[in-house]
């Protein structure tokens, strides 16, 4: 007999009368008392405990389905290789790290709703995640105000910098990829002119400010800007006013789903505009999708990365290619691991060594600011053609 079932009988004899010398109000006490005790044991048997021995739990939040989901499934296994590696090195301090995995479907209610979970029912440490910065943005407030520590790694929207002291990336805000595409267009491609087609969401209006002010500072001018939500399937209305105006260059910081139906309407349309994208275009079922639609021009965050990494990681994916922020999930594991190793699961310790990080790892060597920005990065300019891309910048 285990030791819940044990538990649930002693609780049962003293109900059932079978244990006489008592009065009946004490048997009722001492048997919610022996009740409760076994509540108890079966929230640690399904590991929700945060006990001394048993395994520190953490969250996990990406887009496991719908709209970038090639990015978070792929994110989701590079931290699973990242979990098996501490967990095979003897955990932390000895115990187990375990992660529950939520879909925030790159959207904020449900991300919001997997983070309450994830807090209010799993009892987590901590968060990994989310990806998109919508899924972000949305529970990052809560967790604040819960002190549970959020370290994201591939949510870019600018606006994150100030969420809190318990908030951490390890992925640049956009301040540097919308500022590097407006140089880029700017100095290299000698775009003077330039339509805008974004996504309505705290990543797409993030990168549309941010290129805008930085092009037209170096006196380019945006002669039009469009914006959709992210589910939109239709661009129709907004490519044919681009169309119209006779543009030549269309800034399109649009998600995989939306960007990879705007390009074939494009197409379909007869616009013939060279598309600059954003660095969701780094997902190889984007790439592989507009392989006969012409040429696509995006940034790419440099990352060293390691063979051995990605061999590892495309041999658990089954891909061909690794896609952006699988790096960065993968170093989130080690980076919370060793922070975890140093200063226990309270959320204040843990938060001040976090803004200690000074790791190397495959995406590169991660610093904390006092925004818990990850300092640095640097970024490549990529061009699509023919169903793979190459960097040209």
């Amino acid at each position: 007999m285990d030791k819940c079932q044990g538990l649930r009988s002693i609780a049962l004899l003293f109900l059932n009368n079978e244990i006489t010398f008592m009065e009946k109000t004490a048997k009722v006490a001492l048997a919610a008392i022996v009740l409760v005790a076994l509540a108890g044991g079966l929230w640690v048997a399904y590991g929700g405990s945060k006990g001394e021995n048993g395994p520190i739990v953490v969250g996990f939040i990406a887009p496991l389905t719908g709209d970038v989901a090639s990015i978070g499934t792929v994110a989701r296994s590079a931290t699973e290789l990242a979990v098996a590696e501490v967990n095979a090195a003897g955990g932390i301090n000895g115990r187990q790290l375990n992660v529950i995995y939520e879909d925030g479907q790159c959207s904020a209610a449900p991300a919001n709703n997997a983070a309450s979970k994830l807090m209010n029912v799993d009892k987590v440490t901590a968060i990994l995640g989310g990806t998109c910065s919508s899924e972000t943005s949305a529970f990052a407030p809560a967790a604040m105000l819960n002190k549970t520590v959020v370290l994201s790694y591939c949510s870019s929207a600018p606006s994150l910098s100030k969420t809190g002291k318990y908030f951490f990336r390890n992925y640049p805000s956009d301040l540097l990829e919308g500022k590097i595409t407006a140089e880029y267009a700017y100095n290299v491609l000698g775009v003077r002119e330039i339509y805008i087609m974004y996504h309505v969401s705290d990543w797409g209006t993030g990168l549309k400010d941010v290129f805008t002010k930085r092009f037209t500072e170096l006196g380019g001018k945006v002669t039009g800007a469009e914006g959709a939500p992210q589910e939109s399937r239709d661009y129709r209305t907004a490519l044919g006013k681009i169309k119209a105006s006779g543009t030549k260059f269309v800034y399109a910081p649009l998600y995989t789903e939306g960007s990879i139906v705007a390009m074939k309407q494009a197409k379909e349309l007869g616009l013939t505009a060279q598309m600059i994208g954003g660095d969701t275009w780094d997902d190889p079922k984007f790439q592989e999708s507009v392989k006969n639609l012409g040429t696509f021009i995006y940034p790419k965050i440099n990352t060293p990365s390691t063979p051995q990494f990605e061999a590892k990681l495309l041999a658990a994916t089954g891909g061909k290619e690794v896609p952006i922020c699988a790096a960065q999930a993968y170093d989130a594991v080690h980076i919370l691991a060793n922070a975890l190793a140093k200063a226990g699961e309270n959320g204040d310790a843990l938060a001040q060594t976090l803004r200690t990080t000074n790791y190397d790892g495959v995406s590169g060597h991660v610093e904390f600011d006092a925004n818990g920005d990850v300092k640095g990065g640097s970024y490549s300019i990529r061009k699509i053609q023919k169903g793979s891309a190459e960097t040209i910048n």
